[in-house]
């Protein structure tokens, strides 16, 4: 995207003249006109809500099979005030182990469980020491009996050290 958002900001507003002007010179019917009117003011609806996820934010897609984590960061859930929690990881798909994806932001629902994961993986992270993850999904039976145990669904992930690569000796 060269323009961006400003280039798409102009776009609409090209869009919405073309259609005042077909709008005030045509012999259409009002009901025509209406709707191309309620039509167009509807995809700028769908338009605003659609990019979040195409500037940043953190998807809520499923995760890759394997990735490397470059980052994390923890929302702890708020008795009071009622705000639930999220654990947001910055990670790089694996496709094989010798080739990556760009960075990509995921935002997964808060569990203790990973959340203890997640404080240990970070003081490694700490230490300089590249950390590989593997997503599972997960099996439907335990799913179920890990949400009336805990009453949050469990995600399924592990988290390795990536070893060193191989330098040629000199």
């Amino acid at each position: 995207m060269i323009l961006g958002i400003t280039g798409i900001i102009s776009a609409y507003i090209l869009i919405g003249l073309l259609l005042l002007s077909i709008n005030l010179y045509s012999k259409w019917s009002w009901k025509v006109k209406a709707t191309s009117i309620i039509i167009t003011s509807a995809f700028y609806i769908i338009t605003y809500f659609s990019f979040p996820p195409l500037i940043g934010w953190p998807t809520t897609e499923k995760l890759p099979p394997q990735f490397r984590l470059i980052s994390a960061h923890v929302e702890q859930p708020s008795k009071e005030t009622g705000k639930k929690g999220f654990i947001y990881l910055w990670i790089s798909e694996i496709e094989n182990m010798s080739s990556t994806y760009a960075p990509r932001a995921y935002e997964l629902e808060y569990s203790n469980e990973l959340h203890e994961k997640i404080i240990n993986v970070k003081s490694k992270l700490d230490k300089d020491i590249a950390q590989l993850g593997e997503f599972k999904e997960p099996d439907d039976t335990m799913n179920q009996v890990n949400e009336q145990r805990r009453g949050v669904k469990s995600v399924y992930i592990e988290f390795y050290d990536l070893p060193d690569p191989l330098f040629p000796e000199k």
